[in-house]
């Protein structure tokens, strides 16, 4: 009987591979509907759908007057009754124009003479998919081709226009206006100019009234689209789009947040120098004690005094701040070459700030940490869990090589701040401590998940000693990272393909520790049952 509860049979289905659905399908009339509505559920392609109107071939060249003729009385004579039945199923697309569809190096195009085609013989109306929640739309030409697979009950959008020109963006912008009045998260990636569209954009998410958390690419807080965003009642995040390029174009005009705007508005991601951030974020105080997590992709002249009223202001206006990520990068090329490093009294600034669970910094320059820095940070942040400040330094400038912090500030984290999850330093070359042989000392990491030692050389003496020192620390195995963060800019070192190979020796050691460490503990508790 259970297995002719829908419900149920939803449940099992979705753990089923393709060709068991399809074979569920054929069992009987009651499972049919279940199982092809988990079938067509997640489309990785919109062609399983078209083939059921066309022959693909007729669309893998350019359209000609002779093909169109052809694929205007095959769409004529098409079952668009099937084509429906399976249609009203998807709730998700995914659709990239440059993935090969079975791996058949001639994909079909879908551009829009063919959807134009399309929609004219389609005689249920304007949409292609009625119940579609969520679609990644992924184009170098066709953005346009999107419109017909906007439906009303659309909830994410995720859209990436590579190459179009900013007259086609705004085509599309102003094309979706009203089309999507259920969205709740847009994601946009662009390499048009914020300014060249963001009256047409703005234009549209004025009329998306639920959207909740929206992503757009660097320097697209423009005043005209910050006005449109602040009108809606929903809004609770801006993010910045996470595979950007450094741009050196102007802010375009960044403004202050107007008072009495973002009514929901508690999280925020831009990019700004750090003057311009102050200026930007603490206008309306009402607007900046709402704030719980803020990025600031700062770019320029990276002056200690700015950056350090910037963390003072965050400090002084955010009382309910728990996340901060400071991206601070030189333009390549610039001529901005006096980077100094960052100074403590920047984190001694954030001290106020005591919900913080999450403080990330990158900088040119590493930060050395002193044993007094790390137990006022653990009486500052009780609750910290990822710590990462300055792992990953720019190598075109130069630094002593003692700059860093050493090996043995681990067992001083371990014991000011033992709830982290991820810790990410940079270390110096000094010598690592001697592994005593005590894998359970008194102060350990108790949920330590990774610890991300950047760019950092590897500290002197034998990989075996690294690697049990710091297992000795960590109650589970941390995963160990080294390399560049995904925000890095510069230069790596000379060397880095000796030192990743090193920390992969690193990695070995620690996890053979651990599994030492963990047969020990096993070894103890089967002694104290005995």
């Amino acid at each position: 009987q259970a297995l002719f509860t829908p419900e149920l049979l939803s449940l099992v289905f979705s753990f089923f591979q393709s060709a068991d659905l399809a074979t569920s399908a054929r069992v009987c009339k009651w499972w049919s509907d279940t199982a092809l509505n988990e079938l067509w559920r997640d489309l990785y392609s919109v062609f399983p759908l078209l083939e059921l109107v066309l022959d693909l071939s007729l669309i893998k060249e350019e359209i000609t007057s002779s093909m169109f003729e052809k694929l205007n009385e095959v769409l004529a004579d098409a079952d668009w009754n099937r084509f429906r039945s399976y249609a009203t199923r998807v709730r998700s697309l995914r659709f990239d124009e440059n993935e090969a569809y079975r791996s058949d190096p001639h994909s079909p195009d879908l551009d829009s003479p063919v959807v134009g085609i399309l929609s004219l013989h389609h005689p249920f109306g304007t949409v292609f998919l009625p119940h579609l929640q969520k679609l990644n739309w992924i184009t170098e030409r066709s953005a346009p081709s999107i419109l017909p697979f906007l439906s009303s009950e659309l909830k994410e959008l995720y859209l990436e226009m590579s190459t179009q020109t900013a007259s086609t963006a705004n085509t599309v912008f102003k094309a979706i206006n009203n089309r999507t009045p259920s969205l709740i998260t847009f994601y946009l990636q662009a390499k048009v100019q914020g300014i060249s569209v963001d009256t047409s954009l703005a234009r549209w998410l004025q009329t998306a009234v639920n959207i909740e958390e929206i992503s757009v690419p660097p320097h697209y807080l423009t005043p005209t689209l910050t006005r449109a965003l602040g009108s809606l009642p929903k809004l609770r995040s801006i993010k910045q789009s996470l595979n950007f390029t450094h741009s050196t174009h102007p802010s375009a005009g960044l403004q202050s947040l107007p008072p009495g705007s973002f009514p929901k508005l508690s999280q925020i991601s831009f990019n700004a120098t750090p003057s311009e951030a102050g200026t930007f974020l603490f206008t309306s105080q009402e607007i900046a004690s709402r704030l719980d997590r803020i990025v600031l992709f700062a770019y320029g002249s990276l002056e200690t005094e700015d950056i350090l009223k910037f963390a003072q202001l965050v400090a002084q206006s955010c009382p309910m701040i728990t996340e901060l990520a400071l991206d601070l990068f030189t333009i390549q090329d610039s001529g901005e070459q006096s980077v100094s490093s960052l100074p403590m009294t920047v984190l001694e600034s954030l001290y106020p700030c005591t919900r913080c669970r999450s403080l990330e910094i990158g900088h040119p320059f590493p930060l050395t940490f002193q044993e007094e820095d790390v137990e006022r940070m653990g009486r500052a942040w009780p609750q910290l869990t990822t710590l990462d400040v300055c792992s990953d330094p720019d190598f075109s400038f130069p630094f002593p090589p003692q700059v860093g912090s050493p090996l043995s500030i681990l067992s001083v984290f371990a014991k000011a701040l033992p709830r982290l999850k991820v810790l990410s330093l940079y270390l110096n070359m000094q010598e690592a401590p001697l592994f005593t042989g005590n894998l359970w000392p008194q102060h350990q990491f108790q949920n330590l998940e990774e610890v991300d030692f950047g760019l950092s050389p590897v500290p002197r003496g034998p990989s075996r000693e690294v690697g049990f020192y710091v297992a000795s620390l960590c109650k589970e195995r941390p995963t160990v990272a080294y390399g560049a963060s995904s925000w890095h800019t510069g230069n790596l070192p000379n060397d880095w393909t000796q030192t990743e190979t090193a920390w992969k020796e690193i990695d070995d050691m620690l996890g053979f520790a651990m599994g030492v460490k963990r047969a020990g503990l096993s070894s103890l508790r089967e002694s104290a049952t005995q």
